[in-house]
């Protein structure tokens, strides 16, 4: 059965929230450095969450934690539609967009949701990557929005990652698991396209670092 089988479109995310709710549930869990997005919220700030597309699972679990609720963007592929899925069972509203596919304006529609007060959240290698290079669309709507992005990794003891472009990870039950947030990244609203560049460079670093921390985490 092809996953763009209606039948298996239609199954396939209740299960998974069923299998990552069981899976979870048996780990030891923690947050750390979730002030950053609460200190902000307190502030009547809005956030954009982004993380790598292979740390996607652990990320949607944990969004109902979060302060506010959470407006994603998602592909308009038949993978984008079951991970949008996915993620609307965790409380997320998805906008589907891509380069090629009404991807400015699904920006445009999520900044609007964000300067209302709604945190948003995008995929920082897209949809299709190159695996963990930051894609220009997380730095464009930081500026469109006017909100600080927050990085996001995620850290696990045990977890199988598997060979696929993102190389998507899998935690495995009665892990030790970690959500990790990074510090806040503003992109001031009046950047060009040179400093958009500039600051799209930046904080890929600076999630790359974060997520190899998270690999290397040092769990007590």
């Amino acid at each position: 059965m092809k996953l763009r089988h209606p039948t298996l479109l239609r199954l396939l995310p209740p299960l998974a929230k069923i299998w990552m709710d069981a899976v979870f549930a048996t780990c030891r869990q923690t947050v750390v450095n979730q002030t950053a997005e609460q200190n902000l919220t307190a502030q009547g700030r809005s956030v954009l969450l982004t993380c790598w597309h292979g740390q996607l699972a652990y990320t949607f679990y944990k969004f109902p934690s979060l302060s506010r609720p959470i407006v994603l963007l998602a592909s308009p592929s038949r993978d984008g539609d079951l991970i949008s899925r996915v993620a609307e069972r965790y409380g997320a509203q998805v906008f589907s967009g891509s380069r090629n596919k009404g991807g400015l304006a699904a920006l445009y529609k999520i900044a609007s949701y964000m300067r209302q007060g709604r945190h948003g959240g995008i995929i920082a290698d897209g949809s299709r990557g190159p695996c963990h290079r930051l894609k220009k669309g997380v730095v464009f709507l930081a500026r469109e929005s006017g909100a600080p992005v927050l990085p996001v990794a995620v850290a696990a003891d045990r977890k199988l990652v598997l060979n696929t472009w993102d190389r998507f990870e899998i935690i495995l039950p009665f892990s030790r698991v970690a959500l990790v947030f990074g510090e806040p990244f503003f992109v001031p609203p009046d950047s060009n396209l040179t400093a958009l560049a500039e600051y799209r460079r930046v904080l890929e670093k600076r999630l790359q670092d974060l997520f190899h921390f998270c690999q290397h985490y040092p769990f007590p």
